[in-house]
């Protein structure tokens, strides 16, 4: 009888009111797991056309002459570092927001696995440039700012 498996109750807890919470939140993001990565995206295009309209003014080329700090070559570098970083970030994030086409079978689990790793690989790709290239271009648009401002001020 020495040999026979002994059973052992094993008590458990209910979850929290906070696991509870935890779980639902995860089960929220399951059935759509492609809408946080597209409201970030949309954030991204916002900013990035909201943006545009503030480096477009710093370098309007409107006046005649030129305004001096324009012929500077750091403003000029700078302008084209933002302009071109906001443009790559905002391609990027369309890559994101906007829908493409997939073939499955939808009986076959499998292939609608792969599909799944495939759309959302392609949007965690396009929002991975696009915040890199937003805060590329941020950086780029601070600098130019500041040598805009602190170069008009020198006499």
């Amino acid at each position: 009888m020495a040999d026979e498996p002994r059973l052992v109750s094993a008590r458990t807890r209910a979850p929290t009111e906070g696991e509870n919470a935890l779980f639902g939140w995860f089960a929220e993001q399951q059935k759509d797991p492609a809408k946080p990565l597209e409201e970030g995206a949309r954030q991204i295009i916002s900013l990035v056309t909201a943006l545009y309209s503030v480096i477009f003014g710093i370098l309007a080329f409107t006046s005649d002459p030129l305004p001096a700090y324009l012929t500077w070559p750091a403003v000029r570098i700078g302008g084209a570092v933002v302009v071109l970083s906001y443009l790559v970030a905002l391609l990027a994030a369309l890559v994101v927001v906007l829908p493409d086409d997939y073939r499955y079978a939808r009986a076959s689990k499998d292939q609608l696995e792969q599909v799944l790793a495939k759309l959302l690989g392609r949007k965690f790709w396009g929002l991975r440039v696009a915040v890199w290239c937003f805060g590329i271009g941020t950086f780029a648009f601070a600098g130019l700012f500041l040598v805009v401002i602190f170069g008009l001020s020198t006499p």
